[in-house]
């Protein structure tokens, strides 16, 4: 791809993205620029990733087609000061900043700007897990499209309403959290029946692997299929008796329901 990319922040979040987009090809080595301020961080990343790593972007700014804004939502005020008299009504400028609004960018950068807002992925090693994005009007498909190619290098892309983004923290961002706490107590399980925990472990993660294939090539409610694994009087069916009667279904709404609450209330 020749369009030039801009991070405004080389920081853990910034390399991660950075990373994604080498490894899945979406921008080339020799088009991409790191605006970092921190001598050392700036050799790891040159040294690491060979791409051009500088403390000045000045030039970079001008001659981006997409800037990504990786700083510390503290940060974004001065990064958006320097690039509003550099940038023009091409760029695309695409922030990551927690809690740092649409709204609040375009007075920034000015309402003419294509800007929007994006939610990474936690997973972003694993090459899935969505990501979450909300553009603003002046975004054209053919914007899209290249957006969507940059996300999707980093797992899969969502375009959700800004209203929707302190929930999809919490439900998304936070979501792999209750599939580690599942695999550790199976594993645990797995342990208590008898298994080495390396093998259990294996068999465990395989099955989480196993199943999360079948759902997304079936397309099929979970119920299905656990329906078709229950035989009348057999070990399945008197296990899933054990899971409905100890409520971890509504343990884990009640987990999730606090979580979108307490993403909900952090302004």
């Amino acid at each position: 791809m020749s369009k030039k990319v801009l991070f405004c922040g080389g920081g853990n979040m910034g390399e991660g993205i950075l990373k994604g987009l080498i490894a899945n090809e979406a921008a080339d080595k020799q088009n991409i620029t790191i605006n970092e301020l921190n001598p050392q961080r700036r050799d790891y990343l040159s040294e690491t990733y060979e791409v051009s790593v500088v403390e000045d972007a000045t030039d970079a700014m001008k001659e981006a087609d997409l800037i990504i804004i990786a700083v510390n939502p503290h940060q974004v005020g001065s990064v958006t000061s320097n690039l509003k008299s550099l940038i023009n009504e091409n760029t695309i400028v695409l922030s990551i900043a927690a809690g740092i609004t649409i709204e609040s960018l375009e007075n920034q950068l000015g309402s003419d700007k294509k800007i929007l807002r994006v939610m990474p992925n936690t997973l972003i090693q694993s090459g899935n897990g969505h990501s979450a994005a909300c553009i603003n009007s002046n975004i054209n498909d053919d914007d899209k499209t290249f957006i969507t190619k940059i996300l999707n290098a980093l797992g899969q892309t969502m375009f959700i309403n800004e209203d929707m983004f302190d929930t999809f923290t919490a439900f998304s961002c936070s979501g792999p959290l209750w599939l580690y706490k599942t695999v550790e107590a199976l594993i645990n399980a797995g342990v208590y029946s008898g298994f080495s925990r390396a093998d259990a472990r294996k068999i465990v993660i395989r099955n989480m692997m196993g199943v999360s294939q079948v759902l997304e090539e079936s397309g099929e409610h979970p119920s299905v299929k656990i329906d078709e694994m229950c035989s009348p009087g057999g070990v399945t069916i008197e296990a899933l008796k054990m899971i409905e009667d100890q409520g971890i279904a509504s343990g884990f709404m009640a987990s999730v329901d606090i979580a979108v609450k307490k993403a909900n209330s952090i302004k």
